[in-house]
């Protein structure tokens, strides 16, 4: 592989650091990996393991001088050796054109933030950030899971049943004495899971009103392949919300591609 030809978009968010490769505006290699309390080690190991996908190896310093690195998410300050820091709102736009051209709407799940992101023609129009409340993120589900004892993908496997319950506080802090109380009172995992992923797709649905949402909508970011998710929140928005594999590595992508 010519390596001159290589572009790297690294995402490193609080919870997960997402890569890919470019080639000609193709991805040639991807990988994640939790980020871990170092964002520069975590981008380094995760650069080698995707060079080791397409041949080359580096070590720590010997990153390939033909290579760019662009950066985006909330550690791209510490990545030393990318050529420049992008926005995150930037790089999640262009990422979700390339994953789905002609997007409208792009709805962002993270970690510990969400966004709600209108698009026309590639452009933002206008966004919408959570990032002061857990509410409604990542992180509020994964707690609320290891609350019933199960990952988020068994979560996920628990709102087949259609069950669900209301949870009437959206602070994270209260929500999870609520779960414990909610369980204590009879209410089955079920039916807790029913009314933890639709609190979580009414703060995202709530977000994404204040941009205007317009047609087609992705839903990008790590907990997009929840179909239980998908499937409330479109209920929320009253409209098809779209999902791709590549969902999660949509502000990679888009770092690449800036």
């Amino acid at each position: 592989m010519n390596a001159s030809a290589i572009v790297a978009g690294i995402d490193c968010g609080s919870a997960a650091c997402k890569g890919v490769l470019m080639q000609d505006g193709a991805i040639v290699a991807k990988a994640v990996k939790p980020t871990g309390w170092n964002p520069r080690e975590t981008a380094e190991e995760l650069l080698r393991e995707m060079l080791l996908q397409c041949g080359p190896a580096a070590g720590p310093e010997g990153i390939p001088g033909g290579i760019t690195v662009i950066a985006t998410g909330y550690g791209r300050v510490a990545i030393p050796f990318a050529a420049r820091a992008v926005t995150e709102i930037t790089c999640h736009s262009r990422g979700a054109e390339y994953l789905l051209p002609g997007v409208r709407t792009v709805i962002d799940i993270g970690g510990q933030d969400s966004k709600a992101i209108s698009l026309h023609n590639g452009k933002v129009l206008a966004f919408q950030m959570n990032d002061k409340c857990a509410a409604g993120t990542g992180r509020f589900l994964e707690m609320s899971a290891a609350r019933m004892g199960v990952t988020l993908r068994e979560l996920d496997g628990l709102l087949e049943s259609g069950e669900s319950c209301r949870l009437s506080s959206m602070c994270a802090v209260f929500a999870d004495s609520e779960i414990v109380s909610l369980l204590a009172a009879g209410k089955s995992r079920q039916e807790v899971a029913g009314g933890v992923i639709d609190a979580v797709a009414s703060r995202a649905a709530a977000l994404a009103a204040r941009v205007e949402v317009g047609l087609p909508l992705l839903l990008t970011g790590g907990l997009a392949d929840l179909e239980g998710l998908r499937k409330a929140l479109a209920v929320q928005l009253g409209c098809q919300v779209k999902t791709s594999p590549l969902s999660r590595f949509a502000g990679a992508i888009g770092a690449a591609l800036s």
